[in-house]
């Protein structure tokens, strides 16, 4: 019912025509189930009644064809419209929260729910077709005789309750399978993330393919065999069900009572025809089932909640792509403020702190509390040994983890849940495990971007390795160094207030490292831009305003004056 109430919702007048076409080919059906029980008996046809049979089999064929095809249309929409939402649900996941559990989760959303749905609801048509046939071959049969049709209602009565115990224990073995899926998703994810290591290692690579991807895939295989045997079981003993009931109407009539031939042949042939039904029926309840754990882990993801501007409901009247991004721009509250970048604003922490739970849940790790501003303009290094605190900094200063106490402010407006998005905005950032995209995206219809663009591959030496055309660069199967030089142009592009590089220096040769602090970063200062710098390079410390440092999640007290950081007069360049 689940399934059928979120069709209802998406699109209610669909599921009604496609309702009523499906129930008006259903009764057509019964009917001519009904002339072929009548002329069984011995009734002369005649030509009118031919054209009325074939005048009714056009009439099953225009609707089912006019219900399939409507539903086909709401299938292919619908499993659309449910993977832009869950690629928005995945936007909106907390990043600490997707950095714990990961993203097999997501994936199995959109690569199985969302296709099992699609499954589940294509086939709607026949359903209500084999549903209609069968209501109205009940009402047929309580014509024909309404004892045996009680004998058949208390037969099919014990035959459900059982059914039923068994389809619990059958839901639940589905259950279990789709949490094993996922499993193996990430166990897959895993393997082609490190396939450099596995190679690399072939012990490594037995204990991994003998360990946990030989035994995610056993469970999943044993638990999908368990639910396959439950359901064969169910389905022979639903489809021997109908031989002994006709057993019952042939050898049992003494006992029922007196009835005459006709009626009992009548009777049989529409139980019989009703078989075919019955039976998709009960094969539906398997892909039913399906589908409804996959609604279920959907709405475990929050895709059908209703507290964003842009639902699943909306989506369907957004067909335009600028009509979208105009949706999710309004949604993320990215207007919520202006912020007058002429004024060249700063942050401020205010008694900011985060931290983790250990895996064995005592202790863990505390950063702050956190009392900072950061001048505009400035230039900022900050350093320290691993695990001190600086990374956490970072996503805590760009707006990817909000402080668990504390206040963060951008010049005079405090950062809460509200505008945490808007302000993410404002930075340009380059991480350590940083992903490059193809493509210019948000940018490649500007007019100066394509020139600026060739101006960084030109100074980042990057010029007879990647060129940028209609938006799109032409290679990112680069060195890692040569991907941070590209992932550095992106973020110079797009010309934000404020800029974060997490470590960009370590995967670079020593002529890039100068270039890196001898030019790009001056020049970003020199353009007002506040630049916040992870490093290690302490002969590069000079360079900055400040330099701060971690160290087991607290800042220490700023010791610039003591490391003598002052900017040179003079500027090396690279050769």
């Amino acid at each position: 019912m689940k399934l059928f109430g979120f069709l209802f919702r998406y699109a209610p007048h669909v599921i009604v025509l496609a309702t009523a076409l499906a129930t008006a080919g259903g009764i057509a059906s019964t009917w001519l189930l009904m002339m072929i029980n009548a002329h069984l008996k011995g009734a002369t046809a005649t030509p009118q009644e031919v054209w009325q049979f074939l005048g009714v089999c056009m009439l099953i064929l225009g609707t089912i064809f006019a219900a399939r095809l409507s539903i086909a249309r709401l299938t292919l929409w619908s499993s659309f419209d449910l993977r832009l939402q869950i690629g928005r649900q995945w936007l909106g996941i907390p990043l600490q929260k997707l950095e714990l559990d990961g993203n097999a989760r997501l994936l199995s959303a959109v690569t199985q729910d969302v296709d099992r749905l699609s499954e589940a609801m294509r086939d709607m048509p026949r359903l209500c077709v084999d549903f209609t046939i069968t209501l109205a071959c009940f009402g047929y049969l309580g014509y024909l005789s309404w004892r045996l049709l009680a004998v058949l209602l208390t037969f099919i009565a014990c035959l459900t309750a059982i059914r039923q115990t068994q389809r619990r224990h059958y839901e639940r073995l589905l259950a279990d399978a789709h949490t094993h899926s996922r499993t193996l998703l990430a166990s897959f994810n895993a393997m082609g993330s490190g396939i450099k290591e596995l190679k690399m290692n072939m012990a490594r690579w037995n204990a991994f393919y003998t360990g946990e991807l030989y035994r995610t895939s056993e469970s999943f295989r044993d638990l999908s065999y368990k639910s396959e045997v439950l359901f064969a079981f169910i389905y022979g003993y639903s489809e021997i069900a109908y031989f002994l009931f006709v057993a019952i109407l042939i050898f049992g009539i003494p006992w029922l009572g007196q009835f005459s031939q006709g009626l009992t042949i009548s009777f049989a042939v529409t139980v019989l025809f009703m078989k075919n039904n019955l039976d998709h029926v009960l094969e539906s309840s398997s892909q039913l089932a399906r589908a409804k754990t996959s609604l279920a882990n959907l709405e475990s993801l929050g895709v059908f909640e209703q507290r964003s501007s842009l639902s699943v409901g909306r989506l369907r009247g957004l067909t335009a792509r600028d009509r979208i991004a105009t949706a999710l721009e309004a949604d993320a509250n990215l207007q919520c403020h202006r912020l007058d970048t002429a004024a060249r604003p700063g942050i401020r922490f205010k008694g900011v702190e985060y931290g983790y739970e250990s895996v064995s849940g005592e202790g863990g790790f505390k950063l702050g509390p956190i009392d900072l501003t950061i001048r505009p303009g400035e230039l900022l290094f900050v350093t320290g040994g691993n695990g001190g605190g600086k990374t956490t900094f970072a996503k805590i200063l760009c707006g990817l983890y909000a402080p668990l106490r504390g206040e963060l402010w951008l010049d005079r407006v405090r950062i809460d849940a509200e505008n945490r998005n808007w302000y993410a905005q404002q930075f340009g950032a380059v991480f350590s495990d940083c992903h490059l995209f193809s493509r210019l995206y948000g940018m490649e219809d500007l007019p100066d971007t394509s020139s600026m663009v060739d101006e960084y591959l030109h100074e980042l030496r990057l010029e007879h390795k990647v060129k940028f055309e209609r938006g799109r660069f032409s290679t990112i199967a680069l060195s890692q160094g040569q991907r941070k030089r590209l992932a550095l142009l992106v973020a110079c592009v797009e010309n934000r207030p404020f800029y974060l590089f997490d470590e960009w220096a370590a995967d670079q040769d020593p002529e890039f490292r100068r270039v890196f602090y001898f030019r790009i970063l001056p020049q970003l200062k020199a353009r007002g831009k506040t630049v916040i710098a992870i490093t290690h390079d302490d002969r590069y410390y000079h360079v900055a305003d400040r330099v701060l440092k971690f160290d087991g999640g607290v800042l220490l007290p700023d010791n610039s004056a003591n490391l003598g950081v002052n900017i040179p007069h003079a500027i090396p360049t690279a050769q």
